[in-house]
């Protein structure tokens, strides 16, 4: 992929580490190279993009994972590679996706497994099934995923949290220990101040219930606390920054199926407030959290950045290339601040989503251009971004 923006809004906003090039032709060893000159250093380069596609149970499709290579001169778009990898579908509802080490996981929901993948080859080294590892009740339908520290964590519906040592993955049992948490748990995030206050964080959405709640879990004693406001009904997502919390709540829905009060809330001690009104959709890198909104009933989408050191907020305008029909998932890249947002088609004899099309990701820059060529075709409902990195030797 070629763009030819650097250091850009977004990218500046979150102080983004930044050492190169965006993206940045790579020979087959991941050095880019130039003709007769020498090695004068190293820069992280994003290599590509996994977009996990939930796909529609209720119509038989089943989830896939979508890869798009961005080393070299244009994208390449790999559909359904764990699948033509391993001759077997992923199964129903994957829900999530991460690369970390040398691998890939996967949390496949209806399968009660998390799957571990070649980072490079997409091969299967090892499936996880949390039901029989954790108990039916315990590891029913795996969630979200994080990881800190050599340990893969993964949520379960069933009110847990699972903690993977990732250096043992082939050797059963696969978890090392798991921790009770609240109703409901989505998605993770690691924060704290010094290394002996490292704490997981876990959004418990009470499955939209209206008592959600936030699980502290701590890295150094195991620890648990339950963090509850009468703001915090329904936690999707979380980022911490500190001991700062900042949470993507999808507040409720009124008689009318309209939605309440989602957004994007602050916990900072015993103090809760709104920073970013009308969310549903987020992504957080460095300081910056950008934020979709297209509940039910809305005829446009809308699209925000905060900046989490100042305090402000601002409008983020996707422009140029193909127009979002209706975002369903968003992600920015840390390494070059550019925005990636996954999109559903509309159906035109319906003027609704069609859920049983293949969706698409549109890449834009911090400013919200679009990026030449930057857009590919995914699975049929893209619902988790992630990205793999290497480290490239430059030559000038």
């Amino acid at each position: 992929m070629k763009t030819k923006s650097s250091l850009m809004m977004v990218a500046l906003a979150m102080g983004v580490f930044m050492m190169c090039v965006t993206f940045i032709s790579c020979s087959t060893d991941d050095n880019p190279v130039y003709s007769d000159v020498p090695s004068v250093g190293e820069c992280v380069v994003t290599k590509g993009m996994l977009i996990i596609n939930n796909g529609n149970y209720y119509n038989g499709i089943d989830g896939s994972l979508t890869y798009v290579n961005f080393i070299g001169d244009s994208y390449t778009v790999q559909q359904d590679v764990y699948k033509k990898a391993n001759g077997e579908s992923l199964g129903g509802t994957p829900n999530d996706v991460m690369a970390y080490g040398e691998k890939i996981y996967i949390a496949g929901s209806d399968e009660n497994t998390v799957f571990v993948l070649n980072i490079r080859t997409f091969k299967l080294i090892e499936k996880i099934n949390t039901v029989q590892e954790m108990g039916s009740a315990e590891g029913v339908n795996p969630r979200a995923l994080e990881a800190y520290g050599g340990k893969v964590y993964v949520s379960t519906y069933g009110g847990y949290v699972a903690v993977i040592d990732t250096g043992s993955v082939s050797v059963p049992p696969h978890y090392e220990s798991c921790y009770k948490v609240g109703s409901a748990p989505e998605g993770m995030a690691i924060g704290g101040t010094t290394d002996a206050d490292m704490a997981l964080y876990v959004a418990n959405s009470d499955y939209g219930y209206g008592n959600g709640s936030i699980s502290k879990i701590s890295l150094a004693n195991g620890s648990i606390t339950e963090i509850k406001n009468d703001k915090i009904q329904n936690p999707q997502q979380l980022a911490v920054v500190g001991d700062v919390i900042y949470v993507l709540d999808w507040g409720y829905y009124d008689e009318n199926w309209m939605q309440q009060d989602a957004g994007v809330y602050v916990i900072n001690g015993s103090i809760v407030s709104k920073v970013v009104p009308d969310a549903i959709g987020m992504a957080v890198a460095g300081q910056s959290i950008v934020t979709y909104n297209f509940p039910y009933g809305s005829t446009k989408a809308t699209y925000n950045v905060y900046n989490i050191v100042y305090g402000s907020l601002d409008t983020f305008t996707p422009t140029g290339g193909t127009p979002i029909e209706y975002p369903c998932a968003i992600a920015v890249d840390p390494n070059t601040g550019q925005v990636c947002i996954a999109s559903r088609k509309m159906d035109p004899d319906t003027g609704y989503p069609n859920y049983s099309m293949p969706g698409y990701v549109n890449v834009y820059t911090g400013k919200g251009q679009f990026v030449d060529s930057g857009s590919f075709p995914t699975g049929v409902e893209p619902h988790a971004i992630a990205f793999t990195y290497g480290v490239a030797k430059l030559q000038y």
